[in-house]
């Protein structure tokens, strides 16, 4: 590879090393009281035998299950396991409601079926406008489950369907969902320290 080509690649990387950085230290400029929230109301559910449900597309998918899996096994304690569900892990209840009634309907007909009042549901979507994460979302709020939302920097109808919504700075997807996951372990890890005490923090 000649020289100038390998620095014109390492220019690439630093750059995106600084943008995610800088991504995440306004974000945490402007949301560490709402994060702070959101773990209190996740940790006061759970607390009261309440579940979970996180759900979004793509890569805010695996962040649901990688999530979930914090909240069900552990984050960093060894502690009960607490009640959470992805709907994005089922690919028969995914492709059978998609094939039936449409793409729109695999997140809210889940929650019809699962979510109860006082429970919790979280969509994450980066740019706030994924049809299937606003559908479920605003069946939630209209059936008393509290609604969460995570997206990208635009205030968008995701807004109008939430409880609480955390905004991240940016209007690129791949640091978007950087700093959703950071948000998503800073959310496990004060939900321990609040249940249960003694983590890292």
């Amino acid at each position: 590879m000649a020289g100038n080509q390998r620095e014109h690649l390492k220019n690439l990387v630093t750059g995106v090393f600084r943008e995610s950085v800088r991504v995440k230290n306004d974000l945490c400029d402007t949301a560490a009281d709402r994060i702070v929230e959101m773990a209190e109301r996740l940790a006061e559910a759970f607390r009261n035998q309440h579940c979970l449900f996180i759900f979004g597309n793509g890569g805010s998918a695996a962040d649901a299950q990688h999530l979930v899996a914090e909240f069900v096994n552990r984050f960093r304690l060894d502690r009960p396991p607490l009640p959470a569900v992805a709907l994005t892990a089922d690919s028969s209840i995914l492709t059978s409601i998609g094939n039936d009634f449409g793409f729109q309907d695999i997140f809210v007909k889940q929650l019809q079926a699962l979510a109860k009042p006082g429970d919790m549901a979280l969509g994450i979507s980066t740019s706030g406008r994924s049809e299937n994460v606003l559908k479920a979302l605003q069946w939630a709020r209209e059936h008393q489950v509290c609604t969460l939302g995570w997206s990208g920097q635009e205030v968008t109808a995701m807004d109008d369907h939430c409880d609480m919504m955390i905004h991240v700075p940016s209007q690129e997807t791949p640091r978007i969902q950087e700093a959703h996951i950071v948000v998503g372990h800073i959310v496990c890890e004060l939900v321990e320290h609040i249940l249960f005490g003694h983590s890292g923090i």
